[in-house]
């Protein structure tokens, strides 16, 4: 039979019933969801795609955006992540944060699967949707290529430094060493049943903290039934590879000209790769003879460096990170709020054409409109400074566009609005909390910014800190006919005045988020700017742009500072599988602390930290010295009690410590642990009573809620 004749025969066929093809694949998900739940590590393979892909794309097949492949599959895993985190949030304030849920959320975010059995035609169907997809992605394989690159690249950063155990105990590469503890603390003290989930490292008050990403990754771990580090680099890798793909698909969505696809693939290399021009420290520090290359490297950034290798603070100054340098590798809310920011902006491009576009034919897509409002809503707890930045950019996006006030303007903004709604339990908080520390205020200029040095210090240190891409954005921004040019400049304009001018945390610097929301802004002018440059032009930007977001990846793959020694380790060891879920330590308040990979809580850690929640660290510490160094144990015990703190660590002591307590020697404390280095101890439960008595009526949790 010719082809032609076969065709007709199979469209003669009769169909096949929706539910022959629905009810088998529904039966064969509950099944590969009751094996995973019986073998957790088939979860892996059997959860974590629905965690991370199946919803969204459902979601975007039901949209049906005027996108490319690269750009929906961009789209399909940061919604899939956003839902899937929601989703088990609120089943789990309802039900309980425990595995069930989470297999109970996953039967449901799977539901697209039996959808698209059941109205795609059946096997054959389903067959012809695998070669259409494969062949879209083979008319992309540049995007594609780039997004797997990324994605390998911070995995393999990730794998070979984030958790690197060795005889001596942990070392963590990079920026990692000091910020590890918050997002490993939160995801691992979750998993042990801190929900809904109190501070893991000040216990007792409310984690106001924009930590979903780190929920998402716990929630991966524990379907699996493995450490929360494997998810923390699995769930990262992915997102940047994310990342690359939607930064890909708004080029494509703004550049519809010649050259468009390759000025798109120019500018999700650069928004992935490119950073400052920080290695010139480097060439600095070889020639002036403080080491060789490699040993520099090895122990310091080169992206965002304070000091010099020998500890002076010198000019010039390399204050703002690279996308790469702390976005993709050491910030894990910004890992998945960057991503969903800029996802966030393709939705509402694709679904909200310009008055221009109007009038060529085009039409408003309300789906695509509420679902930008959907996912910016969901973004609210992955991201606390990009969820209003979401706002700004459909603003600008709007007005930029001439949409901001037509006929259909209530229509659209109540689409994008309305989902909005279920942000307020995540916003409200830290709104709050932020005002009423002090943290929001205005500023005159970035504090991490040489304003002291005069004007032109400050604009030497923007140049020389945001990199070539921020030139070669200036220059599209003036170059005849570059598309989308009044929104794009409006986005880089805005998220850089934006830390000049407000300040929301305690500590200024982590306001650079901004700079690096408005990076992607850069890397796509960029990238227009460059569509037509002949490759070896292109190869001079690519070495002067990247070369310090490389070199801070391998300071954070193969800088070895130490996390946990080998019997802090085995101590931690010790406390996940011989402690409550919901035991409190009282700790020497150091960054870092066996409770953090155990997933226990303690009372307080690195002030800072602390104060940048909105709380307020300096009584909780001066609380915990007088418990380690008051020399008198009974009232140690009472102070412990009214936390309600369970054990003690005595391995390391604050300092100075004038009158160290001898709790070996001490009645109401119970030697539970001991290795060489550290001994933990039990509060008996008389000297509980004791401490709870000598309290008074004086809740703990009230006390520490009105002044931490």
């Amino acid at each position: 039979m010719t082809w032609p004749g076969a065709a007709a025969a199979a469209l003669a066929r009769p169909a096949e019933h929706p539910l022959r093809t629905a009810a088998p694949t529904a039966l064969a998900v509950l099944a590969g969801l009751s094996a995973a739940y019986l073998l957790p590590p088939l979860a892996i393979v059997l959860v974590w795609p629905i965690l991370f892909v199946v919803p969204g794309w459902g979601l975007i097949a039901l949209a049906r955006p005027r996108l490319e492949a690269p750009a929906r599959l961009g789209l399909a895993i940061v919604l899939s992540v956003a839902m899937s985190a929601h989703l088990v949030y609120w089943l789990s304030l309802a039900l309980g944060y425990r595995r069930e849920t989470i297999f109970l959320a996953a039967a449901l975010l799977a539901c697209p699967l039996p959808v698209a059995a059941a109205t795609g035609g059946g096997v054959a169907g389903l067959r012809r949707q695998l070669i259409a997809g494969a062949n879209a992605m083979a008319r992309n394989r540049g995007a594609l290529a780039l997004a797997f690159i990324a994605a390998a690249f911070v995995g393999g950063v990730l794998a070979n430094g984030l958790w690197h155990v060795t005889p001596a105990g942990v070392d963590s590469g990079g920026s990692n060493w000091s910020d590890l503890g918050v997002h490993l603390s939160i995801a691992q003290s979750l998993n042990a049943g801190n929900f809904p989930p109190q501070v893991p490292y000040f216990a007792g008050v409310p984690l106001v903290y924009h930590w979903f990403a780190d929920f998402h990754a716990a929630i991966a771990a524990r379907a699996a039934g493995i450490f929360a580090i494997p998810a923390f680099i699995a769930s990262s890798a992915l997102l940047a590879g994310a990342l690359a793909l939607i930064v890909h698909g708004l080029g494509r969505a703004l550049f519809r000209r010649e050259n468009a696809r390759r000025a798109a693939l120019i500018a999700a290399g650069l928004a992935i790769f490119a950073g400052g021009f920080g290695w010139i420290r480097l060439v600095g520090d070889v020639t002036a003879g403080l080491g060789n290359p490699i040993a520099l490297v090895a122990h310091n950034s080169y992206d965002n460096g304070w000091y010099d290798p020998i500890g002076r603070v010198t000019w010039p100054y390399f204050r703002i990170p690279s996308v790469m340098g702390t976005g993709l590798l050491v910030h894990r809310a910004t890992t998945a709020g960057l991503p969903m920011l800029v996802g966030v902006t393709l939705l509402l491009v694709a679904g909200l054409p310009t008055a221009r576009q109007r009038r060529a034919g085009w039409r408003d897509r309300p789906l695509l409109i509420g679902l930008a409002g959907l996912l910016g809503a969901m973004l609210a707890p992955f991201h606390f400074f990009f969820f209003p930045a979401g706002l700004l950019l459909a603003f600008l996006w709007a007005a930029c566009g001439g949409r901001l006030l037509d006929r259909d303007t209530p229509r659209n903004a109540a689409l994008f609005l309305a989902p909005y709604l279920v942000s307020l339990p995540y916003a409200v908080a830290p709104f709050t909390q932020a005002s009423g520390s002090g943290a929001l205020r205005l500023v005159p200029g970035w504090e991490s910014a040489p304003f002291s040095d005069g004007p032109a210090a400050v604009a030497f240190f923007y140049v020389t800190n945001l990199g070539l891409p921020v030139v070669l954005a200036a220059a599209a921004l003036l170059a005849p006919r570059t598309p989308a040019r009044w929104f794009l400049g409006a986005w880089a304009i805005a998220l850089f005045l934006i830390p000049n001018v407000v300040q929301v945390s305690v500590i200024g610097f982590d306001m650079n988020k901004y700079f690096q929301a408005m990076a992607i802004a850069s890397a796509l002018l960029a990238g227009w700017l460059m569509r037509r440059w002949p490759l070896p032009a292109l190869a001079v930007v690519f070495a002067l742009a990247v070369p310090s977001p490389l070199l801070v990846s391998a300071w954070t793959a193969f800088n070895r500072e130490q996390v946990l020694s080998a019997d802090q380790l085995a101590a931690a060891n010790w406390i996940a599988a011989s402690t409550p879920g919901n035991a409190v330590f009282a700790t020497d308040g150091w960054l870092n602390s066996p409770t953090d990979p155990a997933g226990r809580l303690r009372l307080t850690t690195f002030g800072p930290y602390v104060a940048n929640l909105g709380y307020k660290p300096d009584q909780r510490g001066a609380t915990l010295t007088t418990i380690y160094c008051g020399g008198n144990p009974a009232r140690s015990a009472a102070l412990m009690a009214e936390l309600h703190a369970d054990y003690l660590i005595d391995g390391g002591r604050p300092s100075p410590c004038e009158k160290p307590v001898d709790f070996a020697q001490a009645p109401g404390f119970i030697r539970v642990y001991a290795n060489p280095s550290l001994t933990i101890y039990r509060l008996s439960a008389v000297a509980a009573s004791a401490g709870a008595r000598a309290a008074g009526a004086v809740s703990a949790s009230a006390s520490v809620s009105s002044d931490p």
